[in-house]
């Protein structure tokens, strides 16, 4: 499950609140630019 972030009230959502609306909005003030938050933690990759 993917979290995202408003750009105007900064409230995070998951997923499913992203679908309530049509189109992509942000569930709470209905504005158009969100931002998906990076999960946190490090990822390692083996060098071969």
């Amino acid at each position: 499950m993917a979290t995202y972030r408003c750009g105007k009230c900064w409230k995070t959502f998951g997923d499913d609140q992203l679908k309530v609306l049509p189109g992509i909005r942000c569930p709470y003030c209905g504005y158009k630019i969100i931002y998906m938050v990076r999960k946190s933690g490090i990822k390692t990759v083996k060098a071969i």
